[in-house]
């Protein structure tokens, strides 16, 4: 049981922007820390020191990893970068008691390359307000006077905050505003019994594409119109399942893809781009679960997870031109497929 549960030596891949190097979490000292490696380079730099606690957030941008981590548990989050190579480690939010979480890497975003949205209740420990921050040197602007206690914030695709919401712990409240920056006024409000949750705005900024399961058995996308307050069409619905993810490629501004959990993760693809590049790795990967977990900016390089219900995830760069793969990592080298099928063979047997 122990060799085949215990924890893969290495998880939570990713690539630079650039797609000159990849990342991942493993242990260093009993703790998860984040590890940086140059794209055809055998040999890794780890990038964080931590011994007392485990990293479990972490993401690119620029030319820094940005990682998430509290002190000593006590969940009050602080937001930390550094360069590839370990160096120039920088505080960004280095607060007590005060805790950050990320709204909008905003990504893909012409002029943001350094900029992330993040929510901070450093004004006022009862409210979280949205401030823009720099990555590299921690300068942070306030964004929104948060006296209303939003909760959550969701940016179109210039990195605008148009909605914010609110809960009384039964019911939310949706609050809308215009791009011009305007005040928020009441949307719509949703019992817990309902989902209504925004995933993005369109391409104009105008509407916005939701999961929600309002007057309908499941959970189905749809465009909505927050001027006029009203569904405009079902862009996609399972007969069986409730829809759970949905990807927006803000680059491309267009819905790539959504996501249902059934015997197995199924999906629907609206861009074709990304439908051919889907289909190129499933034949590639014929019997396996193929999904690409990042990619860098230019769409040229991406980290491909791959498994099935026999074979344990393993880790792939891929070459968007050339359609290439090289293996990226195993994390589980003490472990055969053959293991596992003859593991659950057995195991169903006594069963």
């Amino acid at each position: 049981m122990k060799t085949f549960f215990q924890n893969g030596e290495k998880s939570t891949f990713r690539i630079s922007p650039d797609g000159n190097y990849f990342s991942y979490r493993a242990d260093y000292k009993g703790k998860m820390n984040i590890f940086v490696q140059k794209v055809g380079d055998s040999t890794a730099v780890r990038v964080s020191n931590d011994t007392l606690r485990s990293i479990y957030s972490y993401f690119w941008k620029s030319n820094r990893i940005v990682y998430a981590q509290d002190i000593d548990g006590d969940q009050n989050f602080q937001l930390f970068s550094v360069k590839t190579d370990g160096t120039d480690l920088k505080a960004l939010t280095p607060f007590p008691a005060v805790r950050s979480d990320v709204i909008d890497a905003l990504t893909d975003i012409t002029g943001e390359e350094k900029e992330l949205i993040v929510q901070i209740n450093k004004r006022v420990k009862e409210y979280f307000d949205p401030y823009l921050l720099n990555v590299e040197t921690g300068a942070l602007t306030l964004l929104y006077n948060n006296k209303e206690n939003y909760d959550s914030w969701i940016t179109d695709n210039n990195g605008i905050i148009r909605l914010a919401s609110k809960t009384d712990g039964v019911n939310i409240t949706r609050n809308y505003r215009d791009p011009d920056m305007g005040s928020f006024t009441p949307l719509l409000t949703t019992s817990f019994k309902d989902n209504f949750t925004p995933v993005s705005f369109d391409k104009d900024n105008k509407n916005i594409y939701v999961l929600s399961n309002t007057s309908r058995d499941k959970t189905a996308l749809v465009e909505y119109d927050p001027v006029a307050k009203k569904e405009l069409k079902e862009l996609y619905t399972s007969n069986d399942y409730d829809l759970s993810t949905v990807k927006y490629d803000r680059k491309r501004q267009s819905l790539a893809s959504v996501y249902w959990q059934a015997e197995k993760k199924e999906k629907h693809f609206f861009d074709a781009t990304w439908e051919t590049i889907q289909n190129n790795l499933d034949k590639k990967f014929e019997g396996y679960e193929p999904e690409i977990v990042s990619y860098d900016d230019a769409r040229s390089k991406a980290i491909v997870a791959t498994g099935n219900d026999r074979a344990q995830v393993r880790y792939y760069l891929y070459d968007f031109k050339t359609k290439e793969t090289k293996p990226a990592a195993n994390p589980y080298p003490w472990i055969e497929e053959k293991q596992i099928f003859y593991f659950k063979f057995v195991s169903e047997k006594v069963i």
